[in-house]
């Protein structure tokens, strides 16, 4: 199923929502990127992670477009790197 992620602006930052809800935020005073966050947010062990959509609400503002297009790319990269992964990683037999 198609997870669908909208990436909006906020009063306080920048931020990614799914079904309504903020999953993920960026702070404009800062800009740091909290990486654990986004792995709760996106690949937690419960998230579907192999079919997401991230949809830029912005795109008329610059700070946005360029911290969406990081958070694509880093998506993007993931991903590549999780389908090079054998299927089977973790159902191996442990001999006694």
């Amino acid at each position: 199923m198609k997870r669908v992620i909208q990436f909006k602006n906020t009063d306080d930052g920048y931020a990614c929502f799914e079904n309504g809800k903020t999953i993920f935020v960026i702070s404009k005073t800062d800009l740091q990127f909290d990486i654990k966050a986004f792995y709760h947010a996106f690949y937690d062990s419960d998230k579907d992670y192999e079919n997401i959509e991230v949809n830029n609400c912005v795109p008329d503002d610059k700070d946005a477009n360029r911290i969406y297009g990081c958070i694509v790319q880093l998506m993007e990269r993931i991903k590549d790197k999780l389908a090079e992964l054998p299927e089977n990683v973790g159902d191996e037999e442990v001999s006694p």
